[in-house]
């Protein structure tokens, strides 16, 4: 047992003084108690306070490669469609050494950012060219090996790709990522849950995969309670795509192939209409927005007021890893509420609340939640995942215990932290 005595500890119950925490051999926090009623001897964490350890819900790591290379002119209407060819292009370069060397780098940049968990939606799966290698999940052991070297949580979304848009075969560049069939496709799952790895569902798109499989995708993930992710509405073209081979949206689709339930997220949902959050409510599915890259690729603005209204968990992802931040990624979701609404404080937890407490709650609860993980909140029986934040940063200057979230959240990066631990380990630190 060990025990850390911070400052402050942000509980369910607010920000609290004078507590230490108490953690089992193999991670997982036992008790919160007054410092005084603990005789053992404790880690002294001065000037900081303990956040529950941020969720990273969506990333693909290997898309880190492209920061900064996809802004030069590609086209003469540039969009996530001309992006996309970067995209596959460097996808095309990777074997299992290369894509462990770049997950182990990304990993690493999202511990010193504050997430303890991610939610890896992973897609490249084979050899160019669609030849399975001999192990045949090599780039999937490859990210898993990349997060276990780090220390960061890495749940794999194995992701589900079979054509390369509605009633199309893939294309060249496509092929590594799709599987010659369902049955394929879920006996390499089964060999990662079997060997104990944290796993899910995740059928990549509605474009990508025919009817039969987000059927059989979601009838397997509720047989074994897995979560499922799916990429939806993020882009206009897709939409109308989908209207001309189903005759619905992409979310009326996913609910019509049985696809939407508690155990969903949809990530981006950017251009949902109140049809389609309806049934996201409806099926008590989450959505995941991922706010630094679809500002990055032009996606648009999530209808924010409409989610929130409807009551859908809200969670956050870096995606391409454009950007490594969940103070950004959680402040630039409320900014772009406010700037499509054109009034402030869209998200937060009732009429008379700052939004610190929603967003920190979307940070870090929700996006546990989605992808099935027993983190998120410093409370007994929960993993042992914090994030330290220096009280003494300069961006913090000013702070006090009613508004310290909403300093962190609206004045600050994650520039402010000092540590990460992840099931009890601390497994980066700033100094």
């Amino acid at each position: 047992m060990k025990h850390l005595a911070p400052d402050f500890i942000y509980t369910p119950h607010g920000l609290q003084a004078g507590k230490v925490i108490s953690i089992t051999d193999d991670g997982w926090i036992d008790a919160l108690q007054d410092r005084a009623a603990v005789t053992d001897p404790v880690e002294v964490l001065d000037g900081v306070a303990l956040l529950p350890g941020f969720v990273n819900t969506h990333s693909h790591a290997f898309q880190r490669t492209l920061r900064g290379h996809t802004h030069r002119i590609r086209a003469s209407h540039d969009t996530f469609w001309t992006w996309r060819q970067a995209m596959y292009a460097a996808a095309q370069q990777l074997d299992p050494e290369r894509m462990y060397q770049v997950a182990l780098a990304t990993y690493r940049e999202m511990l010193a950012a504050g997430y303890s968990s991610v939610g890896e939606f992973h897609y490249v799966h084979h050899q160019p060219g669609g030849q399975p290698y001999e192990r045949v999940n090599a780039l999937s052991e490859a990210v898993l090996q990349a997060g276990k070297e780090a220390g960061i949580r890495v749940v794999l979304l194995l992701t589900a790709y079979a054509q390369g848009d509605f009633n199309q075969a893939p294309d060249e560049t496509q092929l590594r990522f799709c599987d010659a069939s369902l049955e394929n496709y879920l006996a390499r799952v089964d060999l990662l849950r079997t060997q104990g790895f944290h796993c899910g569902i995740a059928p990549h798109s509605v474009r990508a995969v025919p009817e039969a499989w987000l059927r059989g995708l979601a009838e397997y993930s509720r047989n074994y309670n897995l979560p499922l992710h799916v990429h939806a509405d993020e882009q206009k073209a897709e939409i109308e795509r989908c209207l001309s081979a189903t005759g619905c949206t992409p979310i009326e689709w996913l609910e019509r192939c049985g696809v939407l339930s508690e155990r969903t997220t949809v990530i981006h949902a950017t251009h949902a209409t109140p049809k389609e959050t309806s049934l996201l409510a409806l099926h008590h599915a989450t959505v995941c927005v991922c706010p630094t890259t679809e500002g990055d690729l032009g996606d648009g603005i999530a209808p924010y007021a409409d989610l929130h209204q409807q009551q859908i968990p809200l969670c956050i992802g870096s995606d391409s890893n454009t950007r490594l931040d969940p103070l950004e990624e959680l402040r630039w979701a409320e900014y772009s509420a406010r700037m499509s609404n054109q009034q402030r404080r869209i998200l937060i937890s009732d009429t008379t609340t700052a939004p610190g407490p929603f967003l920190l709650n979307a940070g870090t609860w929700v996006g546990a939640q989605a992808l099935g993980i027993q983190t998120g909140k410093i409370a007994p029986g929960m993993a042992a995942d914090f994030v330290a934040v220096d009280l003494h940063a300069v961006a913090l200057q000013g702070w006090t215990e009613d508004d310290l979230l909403d300093q962190l959240f609206f004045g600050a990066s994650s520039q402010v932290f000092t540590q990460t631990w992840v099931q009890g380990k601390k497994v980066w630190s700033l100094r």
